[in-house]
């Protein structure tokens, strides 16, 4: 049975809007230039490329990435000079809680955890895809608001490596998701990995 019977309507696509919200809130971080939000609005898409590219992603993951990149093309047509960055930004951390009381309550343990860490994993991708200072990847905002959707989610273990960009593979099995790791190995990938490439690490759960 499809993921997608086990909720109602509104559940669904609250699921689905969820990781395109939570880079949209990343974008509006900081002094960001067009340049950068164009950017960064590149760098969701890429995640969910990557996400879609994993043979281990979990059945809910698997179906809410078909519905992210509708919603994803349906917001691209949009300008950015239109999109109100403070309301997302604003609205980010109830919708990361309401989203984490969706998945606890139908998914189990680890098809929860997962989904919101590929959450927090599309935010930190987001935050690196277009850096607004050289001498650090993620500035400060972007880390402060990764930290809040962290809390948000109930990954308070992660808010530490906030400031970085995990190079998850499918070789990591779905506990170990997303790892704390220094600034300094943000775009080095583990053994057998391909830097940038690499994709959300996720289970087979189903």
């Amino acid at each position: 049975m499809p993921k997608r019977m086990h909720y109602t309507q509104d559940e669904w696509l609250l699921l689905g809007k969820a990781p395109v919200q939570v880079g949209m809130a990343v974008m509006g971080s900081g002094e960001t230039s067009p340049f950068q939000l164009v950017r960064e609005l590149i760098g969701i898409g890429q995640a969910l490329r990557e996400t879609s590219q994993t043979s281990g992603a979990t059945a809910l993951i698997i179906e809410l990435n078909v519905e992210t990149q509708a919603q994803l093309s349906e917001l691209s047509q949009q300008q950015t000079g239109l999109i109100d960055f403070v309301q997302i930004r604003a609205q980010i951390a109830d919708m990361c809680r309401k989203v984490a009381a969706i998945v606890d309550a139908k998914e189990s343990a680890i098809a929860a955890q997962e989904y919101k860490r590929w959450l927090l994993w599309i935010g930190r991708r987001v935050a690196a895809a277009a850096p607004e200072d050289a001498n650090s990847p993620v500035s400060a905002d972007e880390a402060e608001l990764l930290n809040v959707i962290a809390t948000a989610l109930g990954l308070e273990q992660d808010r530490g490596a906030a400031s970085a960009t995990p190079a998850p593979t499918e070789a990591i099995p779905s506990a170990a998701l997303l790892p704390e790791q220094p600034d300094e190995a943000m775009n080095a990938a583990p053994e057998g990995a391909a830097g940038d490439d690499a994709t959300p690490a996720t289970s087979e759960q189903t």
